[in-house]
């Protein structure tokens, strides 16, 4: 029974929404113009603004300048802040180069440093090698022709 009641208020609500059944709303008052002539009771020619419309339109003018300058500072501000960041942005990429360049320098010159104490140094035992090569082969060389004679 509560399903079927349930069911008939939204069908009921689907039909009948309840903002198709509200008043409109009320709008605001309007600024008027009225134009008139000389002659006419105003002593003067010109247009006739009512009390919203002369404050619509004095409001805007006193405040135009000042909303202009606003928009003006806004923008040059905010073009200043993103020039700034990308500023720091490059000066900061600038100096992590400086500190890899300087690392890689360091690096290489402790290199040089090291192959050339390498190759100064005094204990070099390439004479003795080769003529403890050269001692050797004359050695086996003798060896070779005593085995060969023997062997006749």
């Amino acid at each position: 029974m509560l399903s079927k009641t349930i069911a008939l208020m939204l069908v009921l609500f689907m039909l009948f929404p309840t903002a198709a059944l509200a008043d409109p709303p009320e709008l605001p008052p309007q600024p008027k113009i009225m134009g008139i002539k000389q002659g006419q009771t105003a002593p003067y020619a010109g247009v006739l603004l009512n009390s919203i419309a002369a404050a619509k339109i004095f409001a805007e003018g006193n405040f135009s300048q000042t909303e202009c300058d606003l928009r003006v500072k806004y923008e040059v501000e905010k073009e200043a802040a993103r020039l700034n960041v990308l500023l720091e942005t490059t000066r900061i990429s600038m100096e992590a180069m400086d500190k890899r360049s300087s690392s890689l320098i360091e690096i290489k010159d402790k290199e040089i440093e090291r192959l050339s104490e390498i190759s100064s140094n005094t204990n070099d035992w390439s004479p003795l090698w080769y003529a403890g090569g050269v001692l050797t082969g004359i050695g086996l060389t003798i060896a070779i022709v005593y085995a060969v004679e023997a062997g006749k």
